[in-house]
């Protein structure tokens, strides 16, 4: 080993330990005598990635791959860097299918490659590459269960359920591949895995996650054999174990939509300003659980229409609008939603087109499916006027029944806690409102669940005229459209549509009693 592999192994070592200072400190004395080392300047980038810093991080990995633009290591470094900061879409592409091209024969390099199409939810791709990666290691637990997702995305079910009893096998305390299986299908009483899990539930030493990943499947799977009670007990210990590991106060985000309502009033709205001209987007909102992924579903099944998925775009470019304003607005929402009064709206409505580039622009009109865009319809309407806003809705009950129950994997922290969760729901609802009074009747289409199953072609025909949009009748064939999913409904919408899931809360009417009460008393239920 020469001197200046073994600087980068003893850089690698220290940043291994945690040592960033002494990490940096090894690499930069061997890039000042040795610049044209591109392990160098890959280290340096890792350094830089482990101390947060993602634009050094990229900086010094363009350096390596100007020395070596050959080395899979190195654009995978580069594509791990880019994809968070947006603006390199293009160079990601090529460079991802560069390493698509080559013949890579390190297992753990095409995992990651299908990490990453994974993350642009190029499904396929990232399939076959787990798949390659297995043929290569066949004992990885964690290929097996990253094959899995991908196939639940694509809808096939058989065999995700058998790639992730394969990751089981080979590591039985993997809770999250336990909670995927549960959900690939409805468990019947002659196939399920109820006993398997409550012996994984009976193990010591599980981590506060493992046992929240496996009491939600315990209670999924309990409920799809309509142990209802049982079900329902499972369900709140996951949930309030949950909650219990969650830093979060409702009142922040009541007094968000508070402050939404006060700040976007009538009268912003009667002022004229420069906007976005684009008519892509069709932003699919709402409470999360109410049906946006059928209707996504639906409305993606249309020519001129593809999905784009749950993007973070639009809150991510209304942050870059504020900075970029000049009205010293705070990093907290609360700064950020009055100096958003003051930003270039075209200016934020091109730029959010723009960032969106990565998954859009194959077709005339894109979907937007990220439930919390209904704390920005306002700001919507003002940056992007011929945008099409559609707001899915269901029951009260049994819209926050079903978000309880669901297991989120970062957002909705009210969601575990039956007060907090209808505090919210009753927050969302005057915003909604809100935003009905103050925008021009009809800017905002709604579509409740319900009339969605019961009279599916009369809504559908409605949603599409709303967005100027031919009637296609494979519109109503949206089960079969062989098309990634990546919502937690992934598995639903490869079924034609059913009625089961509505008046579902009746099951736990005595559960849910301090639910009903906290709606109630806000005047969400009649």
């Amino acid at each position: 080993m020469n001197m200046v592999e073994q600087s980068c192994r003893k850089a690698r070592n220290l940043l291994a330990k945690g040592e960033l200072r002494e990490s940096l400190g090894c690499i930069k004395t061997l890039l000042q005598a040795n610049p044209d080392i591109a392990d160098g300047w890959l280290v340096l980038s890792e350094i830089h990635a482990a101390n947060s810093n993602c634009h050094a991080a990229l900086m010094a990995c363009e350096k390596a791959i100007a020395i070596d633009p050959e080395s899979p290591e190195i654009l995978l470094q580069f594509c791990r860097c880019a994809l968070p900061l947006g603006g390199k879409a293009e160079k990601i592409r090529v460079y991802l299918d560069q390493m698509l091209d080559m013949s890579i024969d390190n297992a753990y390099q095409l995992n990651e490659i299908g990490r990453l199409y994974t993350s642009l939810d190029q499904h396929e791709l990232a399939k076959r590459l787990y798949q390659r990666a297995i043929g290569l290691v066949s004992e990885e637990p964690d290929f097996f269960y990253n094959l899995a997702t991908a196939q639940r995305f694509l809808g096939e079910i058989e065999g995700a359920e058998e790639a992730a009893s394969r990751a089981i096998e080979l590591n039985p305390k993997d809770s999250e591949a336990h909670l995927l299986r549960s959900g690939l299908r409805r468990q019947t009483a002659e196939s399920n895995h109820i006993t398997s899990l409550k012996a994984s539930l009976a193990a010591s030493g599980l981590s506060a996650r493992d046992r929240v990943n496996l009491q939600y499947a315990l209670a999924k799977e309990l409920e799809d054999l309509e142990c209802w009670d049982e079900a329902f007990y499972n369900l709140q210990i996951g949930a309030d174990l949950r909650r219990a590991h969650i830093r979060y106060d409702v009142q922040y985000d009541l007094d968000i939509m508070r402050s939404l309502r006060k700040t976007f009033d009538a009268d912003f709205f009667k002022k004229n300003r420069k906007t976005a001209e684009s008519q892509e987007p069709i932003f699919v909102l709402g409470m999360p659980r109410t049906g946006s992924t059928l209707l996504e579903r639906i409305l993606s099944s249309h020519s001129e229409v593809q999905t784009a998925g749950e993007l973070n775009n639009f809150s991510q470019e209304l942050m870059r609008a504020v900075k970029s304003s000049g009205t010293n607005g705070g990093v907290d929402k609360l700064s950020l939603i009055e100096s958003s009064r003051y930003i270039d709206f075209r200016e934020l409505g091109d730029g959010y087109i723009e960032s969106t580039r990565m998954l859009t622009g194959k077709k005339p009109h894109f979907i937007d499916k990220l439930p919390f865009n209904y704390l920005y319809i306002g700001i919507i309407h003002a940056a992007l006027p011929n945008a099409r806003i559609i707001h899915v809705h269901r029951d009260p009950m049994d819209t926050c029944y079903a978000v309880y129950k669901q297991l989120f994997q970062s957002a909705y922290p009210f969601s575990y806690n039956l007060q907090e969760l209808g505090q919210y729901y009753i927050a969302y609802r005057r915003l909604m409102d809100h935003w009905e009074a103050v925008l021009p009747k009809g800017r905002i289409f709604h579509v409740q669940y319900e009339s969605l199953v019961e009279s599916t072609e009369t809504v559908v025909r409605g949603v599409l005229d709303y967005c100027d949009l031919d009637w296609q009748v494979q519109c109503l064939d949206f089960h079969n459209i062989r098309q990634a999913s990546t919502t937690a409904s992934a598995t639903q919408v490869r079924q034609p549509i059913y009625a089961s899931s509505i008046g579902k809360w009746k099951n736990y009417r005595a559960q849910l009693l301090t639910l009903q009460q906290v709606l109630s008393e806000g005047g969400v239920l009649m």
